[in-house]
This record gives C-alpha cells, structure tokens and sequence, in this order.
C-alpha cells in the first residue's frame, strides 16, 4: 500500500492541474501556446499510462472510469481536428489561388484558345452558309431578332435570376473540369462545344440582323469574369488530364494526385468568380435602364481588377513569408 499511495501521492496533483487546464480553456483552447500545447500531449501520455495501470491493478480498479474520462478529454482537444477559420479563407484568396493560376498559366491559354476557335468556327459558317444559323439558335429566337428584340428583353432584373445564372455558369464550369478526367480531351470540348454554342453561333446570327452590339451589350458586364472563370475551370480540367498523360519519372497515380489537389485550387476560386458574375449578370446585364458607359465602365473594372488580382496578389517578399509562416 506504500507504494499505492506514493504513486497516487505524486499524480493525484498532476490529474488536478490537469482538470483546471481543461476548465481553464473549454471555450478559448486554440489561444494556448505552442509551448503549453506540448506540455499537453506529454500530459496525454502520462495520464494514458496512468489509466493503463489503474485498468491492470484490482487496487487501482476504482480510478479507472475517473482517469478514462480525463483521457478522453485530453484527447478530444489534443487530437481535434482544426476548424475552419476566416484566416484560412483569406490566404485561400490572397496567396494560394492567384500562385496556383500563375504557375498554370499557360493550361488557361489553351483553353482560352480552345474557346475562340469555336467561336470563330461558329462565325464563319454563319457567314459563309446563312441557313447554317438554326443550328445555333432555335427558329423562334431568330425570328425575335429578326424583329429587334434579344431573348434576354423579356427577362427583368431580379436576385433570383442571379441564382438561377449561377447554378447554371457552375455548371458549366464543373463540366469542363470533369472532361479533363477523359485525358484533358473532354476540357478541350467542352470549351470548344461553348465557343461555338454558347457565344460565337449566337454572336454571328445576331450579327446577320444588326442585333450584335445590343448583344454584346448584355454580356459585357458579367462576361469578362464569367468567361474567364470557365477558362480557369477548362485548365483546371487539362492539369488534370496532362497528368495522367505526361507523369514523366514520377509514379503515374502519385503524380495525379499531386495535381488533382492543384486543380482543386482552380475549382475552389471559380465557384466563388462564377458567384460574382452570377449577381452581376443578374442585377446589372438584365437592367435594360443601364446605360452604355455604365455597362463598359463595369466590364472594363471587372477585367481589371480580375487580372490584376491573378497577376499580382501574393507576389511580394513580405506576403511570401508571412503565408510561409503562417502555415507552418
């Protein structure tokens, strides 16, 4: 029994202090230092030694469910898993998604390429063969731009438009990142197939009847960021594709890996881009009172600040270091 009660003489302390730690910080436990931190793991180990004990000794015995429910404790905020906090969403947007785009630049000028191929595809045979123009737009929408009018000027500015657009941009989106699952070459259709369908066939037939620039009208204000966000999104897929392609010396799975979580990086950005372009689509390109310049001023900022963003944000020494530091 001498033995028992030095040993109980010498942790009884420890399982108290312990108790006040815990107390201590229940709602405030990740303003702990580094420092106090390890000291807790260690005290982890202790006490899960001490629980051992108690569960193999009958003298022990009655310690047991008091020293197991300390352990869980312990465990819970030593081994949690971190939540997530709005310092992580802002390195996400100021350090992580414009150095993902710069390293994968040239992936969004093929795909950006890919696009205007379709398109230019898609003007040309309007162009060359007129008859060519159902295959772009249905009978009954050329017959409202033969009179004038765009299918879009019977639809009002409204937030539930945003949402609806932006379901449908997303959409999009994910389906030319999937493509590249298909060895990059279902990205590559994807942006061509939208090139064609989605702005040059339609772009050409309103052309025929002087209804371009009322069109092009429309589209300015969300076009800039909604379409560079589906290029963003169709080199997301091509990472994705090159890789199972071109692994090089690396293991062809590992390789994948590596670069699906590269790609993710570019996925997560274009949700939140496409959200953006969704409201601006919804509450300015759908106002018909909205005049030219207003219309060119947004398209014009938009791009600007878009493309400044990408090119620049991260760059410097300072902000290099501090998201260095920050993930460590």
């Amino acid at each position: 029994m001498t033995q028992f009660n030095q040993w109980l003489s010498e942790r009884e302390p420890v399982w108290k202090r312990l108790e006040e730690t815990l107390a201590e910080n229940q709602s405030r436990f990740r303003g702990v230092n580094p420092q106090a931190i390890r000291s807790l793991c260690l005290a982890y180990r202790g006490v899960a030694s001490d629980l051992a004990r108690a569960q193999s000794s009958p003298q022990y015995a009655y310690l047991a469910p008091y020293l197991n429910n300390l352990t869980q404790r312990l465990h819970g905020v030593t081994f949690e898993t971190p939540p997530a906090h709005w310092r992580g969403v802002y390195h996400f947007i100021a350090y992580e998604l414009p150095r993902c785009f710069r390293r994968n630049h040239y992936f969004v000028w093929v795909a950006f390429l890919t696009f205007c191929l379709g398109a230019l595809i898609a003007g040309a045979t309007v162009a060359l063969n007129p008859s060519a123009e159902t295959f772009f737009l249905p009978s009954a929408m050329i017959d409202q731009v033969a009179q004038g009018r765009l299918w879009v000027d019977d639809v009002e500015a409204a937030p539930s438009k945003s949402s609806f657009l932006m379901t449908n941009n997303i959409r999009v989106a994910f389906q030319a990142y999937v493509g590249g699952l298909f060895w990059g070459v279902g990205s590559l259709f994807a942006l061509f197939y939208n090139g064609i369908f989605a702005f040059g066939g339609p772009l050409a037939v309103c052309m025929r009847y002087n209804m371009g620039l009322p069109l092009l009208l429309f589209m300015i204000p969300h076009g800039v960021i909604e379409l560079s966000t589906i290029f963003i999104a169709g080199a997301a897929g091509m990472i994705v594709g090159h890789a199972l392609l071109f692994p090089g010396e690396n293991p062809r799975w590992a390789y994948v890996y590596s670069r699906v979580r590269e790609s993710l990086i570019l996925v997560a950005g274009c949700v939140g881009l496409l959200v953006i372009a969704g409201l601006i689509e919804g509450m300015v390109s759908l106002n018909k009172t909205l005049p030219v310049w207003m219309r060119v001023g947004i398209s014009a900022s938009s791009g600007v600040l878009l493309f400044a963003y990408l090119a620049g944000a991260g760059r410097s020494a300072h902000a290099l270091r501090a998201h260095e530091d920050d993930s460590l």
